[in-house]
């Protein structure tokens, strides 16, 4: 049974995503940003919603206890082949109690209004200065999905 709902305007889902070893992205720890998904390009009219859902599964392995800071993890929108606009951002901080492989999950929700155009949307870590110890940082199982929903 198809739901008509919004007067026949079906909400449209992209996404991606990657659970495989062999798709891990290794981030390096000095600083700089690194992509870890991106959507595929997207066509808005100017009355479309896009629903956005992220997260990423980050492996940190530190030498000693200390506590992560100046890194983030940050939602992206790039609209006609411009530069990159940062819509959301979570700054990821974490007390290590200890040396170990230590696994945090950041993610968001957001809703963005982006106008007419094509959207690429992508999620990126930043590294800042992080504290001597952390010897690697691994982008492991993520995910971003997109659900546009046009208004009548």
């Amino acid at each position: 049974m198809a739901c008509l709902c919004n007067g026949g305007l079906f909400p449209r889902l992209f996404s991606t995503q990657f659970t495989a070893v062999a798709n891990n992205v290794t981030i390096p720890t000095t600083a700089g940003t690194t992509t870890v998904l991106t959507l595929p390009p997207i066509a808005t009219l100017s009355s479309d919603k896009v629903k956005l859902d992220s997260m990423v599964e980050l492996a940190i392995v530190s030498l000693t206890a200390l506590n992560i800071t100046n890194a983030s993890y940050v939602l992206q929108r790039s609209t006609n082949g411009g530069a990159f606009v940062d819509l959301a951002q979570l700054d990821i901080d974490s007390p290590l109690t200890a040396a170990a492989t230590t696994t945090l999950y950041p993610n968001l929700t957001w809703v963005d209004i982006p106008g007419v155009g094509t959207q690429i949307y992508r999620i990126v870590i930043v590294i800042g200065t992080l504290p001597v110890g952390i010897t690697s940082i691994t982008a492991e199982t993520r995910s971003l999905n997109a659900l546009v929903v046009r208004e009548a």
